[in-house]
Order: structure tokens, then C-alpha cells, then sequence
């Protein structure tokens, strides 16, 4: 994880726009947003990786000793109710976080060894999958692809 305004993909405007939708939202809501939540937030959208409550808590707390356990879980619930962060399970109990305001949809390979996670895009996959819905009278509202296995760097050693 990178601390907030550090990103190579997003600049400081941007992580501003999102933090403002973002508080939009959790006002709309009837969430406080206090300063705590505001600095999870930031920490979370200024990430494009795939990050633990943890990971995130310990970046937080980098820039803030007070943030506690329960407030960053407890807020990312919130971002993920809200759409703005999607958990992922790791299939080993783990749970990683990302967030989601601006990409585009995208699956997911998880390494049962190492635990790394690669995003992948398969234009013809979802097809596939809209045609079995729309065989089945199915109406898509979302989906979740993950593939679990070992990356290409843990079957070579």
C-alpha cells in the first residue's frame, strides 16, 4: 500500500473528487463522517492494490495512532454497503479489499500459495456467462469470478 497522494494512478484532484462523492454519499446515508472515517477513505481509494483491514489500519495509523481496529472495519463495511470498496475472500479465511469508484468490472486469480491476486478482463467470458443467464431467464445484476490456484512465479520454484 502506498500512503494517500502517493499513488502512481491517481492524482491528488482525483482522490479529492472521489472523497467528495464518497462523503456525499455516507451524509445521504445518515452516517457520520468524522475525520477518522475521512482518513480511511483517503487511505483506501489512494490504494489500487488488493489490501487487508489490517494493511489498511496500519497505513492509517501511520498517519493517525488513534485509528482503531473497529473504526476501519466498521468503515469498510460502510464503503462496501455503499459500493465503494468490494471485499474479495481469499479462500483462506483472509479477506482483501479494493476499491472500486471509477473502474471498470474485472474478475480475479488468487494464489493459494503465495496469496497473490491478478486481475483479469475476458470480454468473451462475459459473454458466456450473459448467454447462460439470458438461456436461463436469468437477469444479471453482478457477478464475482474467482480462480483459485498458484501463479506462475509459485509453480516455477
Amino acid at each position: 500500500m502506498v500512503p494517500p497522494g502517493e499513488s502512481s494512478e491517481s492524482c491528488p484532484v482525483e482522490i479529492e473528487n472521489e472523497l467528495s462523492i464518497v462523503e456525499r454519499e455516507m451524509r445521504r446515508r445518515g452516517y457520520r463522517w468524522t475525520a477518522q472515517r475521512q482518513l480511511i477513505a483517503r487511505v483506501a481509494l489512494s490504494d489500487h492494490s488488493h489490501y487487508s483491514a489490517d494493511e489498511l489500519m496500519e497505513l492509517c495509523r501511520s498517519h493517525d495512532a488513534r485509528v482503531s481496529r473497529a473504526t476501519v472495519y466498521r468503515t469498510l463495511a460502510m464503503l462496501e454497503d455503499a459500493g465503494f470498496v468490494e471485499g474479495l475472500d481469499t479462500g483462506d479465511g483472509g479477506r482483501k479489499f479494493e476499491h472500486t469508484l471509477g473502474h471498470d468490472h474485472h474478475d480475479h486469480m488468487v494464489c493459494t500459495q503465495c496469496g497473490s491476486i491478478t486481475e483479469f478482463r475476458d470480454p468473451e467470458l462475459e459473454q458466456r456467462q450473459e448467454a447462460a443467464a439470458a438461456r436461463h431467464g436469468f437477469e444479471i445484476q453482478s457477478h464475482s469470478l474467482k480462480l483459485f490456484g498458484r501463479c506462475r512465479d509459485c509453480r516455477s520454484r
